[in-house]
């Protein structure tokens, strides 16, 4: 960790990462708050791996827009933030449970249907080829936290930052969602049409 930062103010690094992209400030500002958005975003959806995603997500979403940072209160912007991502999150869940519930309904006796098995199969591979996509470090490091190791226990068995595991596991995700949109929008339409 960077030292220099530990004194500024939260408006003193807003305006160095809006103005110079200081990564080291951006640094400074994820270790000092990523601990508390993550409690309180695990406080609303009591799950450690959305929690996690929501708060990685709201970090990726704050360094893309830095240009359009203005050094407001930093913590109250970003609680609020993480506000908004935790009702997102409810939505898409919501979302995804009307799509299944609906999907379930329009299955003879709730049974699992060859359909059903061939897209589990397919979603199964297509996963897998996900995982090809990733580069060895970043798959290692993936693999590992889904199962279920802290990323504190990836970054020691692994020797690096927990802040690289972080962003190995960022990039992982953006990946695999990429890669199995293709999949879930043919299961929906498939699932539709039966």
């Amino acid at each position: 960790m960077n030292y220099i930062y530990d004194n500024c103010s939260d408006e003193n690094i807003l305006t160095l990462i809006r103005e110079q992209h200081d990564e080291l400030a951006f640094e400074a500002l994820y270790n000092r708050y990523f601990k508390s958005l993550f409690n309180y975003a695990y406080s609303k959806v009591h799950d450690q791996f959305a929690a996690q995603e929501i708060i990685q997500e709201l970090f990726v979403n704050l360094w893309q827009q830095r240009d359009r940072m203005y050094a407001d209160c930093c913590k109250s912007l970003l609680f609020t933030i993480a506000k908004r991502q935790v009702i997102s999150f409810y939505r898409k869940e919501l979302t995804r449970r009307r799509h299944y519930d609906q999907w379930t309904i329009h299955q003879p006796g709730h049974e699992e249907t060859a359909d059903q098995s061939a897209l589990v199969s397919d979603l199964e591979l297509r996963y897998q080829s996900g995982l090809h996509l990733l580069p060895p470090k970043c798959q290692e490091v993936f693999i590992l936290s889904r199962q279920g190791f802290a990323n504190k226990n990836i970054a020691e068995q692994l020797s690096i930052s927990e802040k690289t595991v972080e962003q190995h596991i960022t990039k992982a995700l953006r990946v695999l969602k990429a890669h199995l949109k293709e999949h879930m929008i043919y299961a929906l339409i498939l699932s539709l049409i039966f």
